[in-house]
């Protein structure tokens, strides 16, 4: 996966800089309210709902800052801007330790969700993109995996340090860490190409895959003008929009574990890790299948195993230890959002101005999948089961998986009829 040649190229320490930031900063902003809702809503006597509009407001300040951050992180010093939003994000975690009032977590939700627009799902996709012209989906799906991996070990984690120390402790705790493991590594290695002086990894001698040319790397690409007047990227961004709202009905397994099943909490919470170590290893598949097959294999990936692990937690009824096999064997399919729908933007639009483009998609895939979250839980509600949602579920992801071919095919013939592909 990674050989001598990778290992001596500046992009080596590009790679760690984006594991630093995954096993720093991206897992403590990911962990920082889970654990903490029951300690905080008992000490202020508050309800959940209250506590967790941290989470919206969280989302909403990052959608709204996708696009600035693009813009910024590709025509300014790229390892400034990232690391001084890692110490934003951590200053906001920090932050939460000293708060009287729960209504002063929106204003962190809020602080920490607009930098992470600088360092989370548009900064990883787009400095890898910048650093690496082959083996562009393995080091992606990568980093990503590492970053699932952090976040399971930091709930875990911070499980114990509330535990032991108490949340405010906590609080602190982690922000030290983050900054500790990810700001150094930002600022000392994160440099553009440019800045760095050498040409990106494999920029020499790409080979096409099976899809090319759109995933050859090649430095064809679409304006963002040019792309947002083309039938193909709205065609593309309807699929990454049904993966994203596809991915939000894995998020309901373990509540139908422990509400539809009859389990215990600690089963469903069991179930949670089996998905999530399902989605460390499908973020690795997912990365290669995409540079040795092409985005229609990965797409396709995403279809059968989302589909075969749905199929599977119907067959929990009789049996309800079958659902960690059917919740492993949906993660791997579930890493589809963060490691798929880039790749299958660039494919589309092209590597040159990519990034601007990805970030505008990123709006409406955050914005929609976020937003449209809690609606899963009406089929619960409604017809007192989740079966519904597991069906749209799989159907969602073989949708997007016919819609990301179609939009690949118009790709191609565009190319074709302006001779993009000699050019």
């Amino acid at each position: 996966m990674i050989d001598k040649s990778l290992r001596e190229h500046y992009a080596f320490k590009i790679l760690l800089a984006c594991i630093a930031i995954k096993i720093g900063t991206g897992a403590v902003t990911h962990v920082c309210m889970g654990n903490f809702v029951a300690p905080i809503t008992a000490e202020f006597g508050c309800e959940v709902s209250e506590l967790t509009m941290f989470t919206s407001f969280n989302a909403i300040a990052m959608a709204l800052l996708y696009t600035t951050a693009a813009k910024i992180l590709t025509t300014r010093r790229i390892g400034l801007v990232m690391g001084f939003a890692s110490l934003v994000e951590m200053t906001g975690v920090a932050m939460m330790s000293s708060f009287k009032s729960v209504f002063v977590f929106r204003f962190a939700g809020a602080l920490i969700g607009g930098a992470n627009a600088f360092t989370g799902l548009i900064a990883i996709p787009l400095i890898i993109n910048m650093w690496f012209r082959k083996k562009t989906g393995t080091i992606l799906g990568l980093v990503i995996a590492i970053g699932n991996a952090a976040t399971v070990l930091y709930n875990l984690l911070s499980a114990q340090l509330i535990t032991s120390f108490g949340w405010r402790n906590a609080y602190l705790i982690l922000a030290g860490m983050g900054l500790l493991l990810t700001v150094p590594a930002i600022f000392l290695f994160v440099k553009s190409p440019q800045e760095a002086g050498c040409l990106p990894y494999g920029a020499e001698d790409v080979e096409p895959t099976l899809d090319a040319p759109e995933t050859s790397g090649s430095e064809w690409g679409l304006t963002k003008k040019e792309a947002f007047r083309l039938p193909m990227l709205y065609v593309a961004w309807a699929a990454c929009i049904f993966i994203s709202y596809g991915s939000a009905v894995a998020g309901y397994v373990t509540p139908f574990t422990t509400m539809e099943l009859g389990q215990t909490i600690n089963f469903g919470a069991r179930v949670g890790v089996a998905m999530s170590l399902g989605g460390i290893l499908g973020s690795v598949i997912v990365g290669r299948i995409n540079d040795r097959f092409g985005v229609k294999a990965g797409f396709t990936w995403g279809a059968v195993t989302t589909t075969a692990g749905y199929a599977m937690m119907f067959l929990t009824y009789g049996t309800p230890m079958l659902a960690y096999v059917a919740a492993f064997v949906l993660g791997l399919g579930n890493c589809m959002y963060m490691v798929q729908c880039p790749l299958l933007a660039r494919s589309v639009v092209g590597n040159k101005y990519y990034s601007e483009i990805w970030a505008v998609m990123m709006v409406a895939n955050s914005l929609i999948g976020g937003g449209l979250y809690s609606s899963v839980g009406l089929f619960y509600d409604r017809l007192g089961s989740y079966q519904g949602a597991f069906v749209m579920g799989a159907g969602l992801y073989i949708a997007a998986a016919f819609i990301s071919f179609a939009a690949i095919r118009m790709s191609k013939r565009h190319r074709t009829r302006t001779g993009a592909e000699n050019a």
